[in-house]
């Protein structure tokens, strides 16, 4: 399996894509290695945003590979000036997650049960919409 890691400030997290519906979800496996049992469910889903923006998916088994939504510098400084807004306890991230259930099946690469893994569902369509419309990116079909 292909798993993805991205270093944040002060954390390091790791996903797994389960699965990507047909109707703009994507399904997330998804922990912290510095944090282990520490990881909140709340961070969790703040994490698998991130990752959706900014470092996309590896394709596995069952999940075919994702782009990030910011693919480009401008775009990226764009949202950047959002984040904090974004991001905050009462910010619009929490529209974008559906659940954040820990996980009881761990990924495979993990063979120590001290970390705590997050399944994370996010409206990744729902959220694309949102930043097309506040011109964070561009539409799919612009230029068509």
């Amino acid at each position: 399996m292909l798993f993805l890691a991205f270093n944040k400030i002060s954390n390091t997290y790791q996903t797994e894509c389960v699965s990507i519906e047909t109707n703009g979800y994507i399904t997330i496996k998804i922990w912290d290695t510095k944090l282990g049992k520490s990881y909140k469910p709340e961070q969790a889903r703040k994490d698998a945003i991130h990752v959706i923006l900014f470092s996309g998916i590896s394709g596995t088994e069952g999940c075919i590979a994702q782009n990030a939504l910011l693919i480009n510098s401008d775009a990226k400084e764009r949202f950047k000036k959002i984040e904090k807004d974004f991001f905050s306890n009462n910010g619009e991230w929490k529209s974008y997650t559906r659940s954040s259930d820990t996980e009881t099946t761990l990924p495979e690469s993990i063979s120590e049960k001290h970390w705590k893994v997050f399944q994370v569902i996010v409206a990744k369509d729902a959220l694309r919409k949102n930043l097309e419309e506040k011109q964070i990116m561009k539409s799919l079909n612009t230029g068509f």
